[in-house]
């Protein structure tokens, strides 16, 4: 069994699964924007002005790095499914995978004890797109990597800004 194949079958044994639908919805309306503005305001409101322009800058950039990954690898949604919300576009990277995980990343040293729900929700979202019909579990787990890897960054030059400014 090919690895393509492999995704393909994960694709259609999760996306056959209806009673998670609301979930789903819930979740691809929240992580298309509601959930990051939140965060964002959070953040801006109880620990810093400056994480949240932090923040805000990593979620531009990853925007803009999965827009060109996404033109680049050129990589179709999955077809013969349930759609259970829409999407148009590339699939790979899976945008709301990448983000989830990016704040995930970014999140979890200044919220420690929030851990098990910072990571779940993290998994959940990008569980949800796979269920949703819109990506395959490839997407999740690139959009996952590049997620955490663009918070991991995004770390490391805060970090570097703060020891300059001592």
């Amino acid at each position: 069994m090919s690895f393509s194949s492999l995704d393909a079958q994960i694709l259609y044994i999760l996306n056959s699964y209806a009673g998670f639908d609301p979930i789903v919805v819930f979740l691809s309306v929240a992580g298309a924007d509601i959930l990051w503005l939140l965060i964002a305001a959070i953040l801006f409101l109880s620990i810093s002005k400056e994480k949240a322009l932090y923040y805000c800058s990593m979620m531009l950039f990853l925007v803009g790095a999965v827009a060109l990954i996404k033109s680049q690898l050129m990589v179709l949604r999955p077809e013969d499914v349930r759609f259970v919300v829409e999407a148009s576009g590339y699939s790979m990277p899976s945008a709301h995978s990448t983000a989830a995980f990016a704040t995930a990343m970014f999140l979890y040293p200044v919220a420690k004890k929030y851990g098990i729900l910072i990571w779940s929700g993290a998994i959940a979202m990008a569980l949800s797109r796979v269920f949703a019909g819109v990506h395959y579990p490839s997407d999740v787990m690139a959009g996952a990597v590049l997620g955490i890897m663009i918070g991991y960054l995004l770390l490391q030059i805060e970090a570097y800004f703060q020891k300059k400014s001592i």
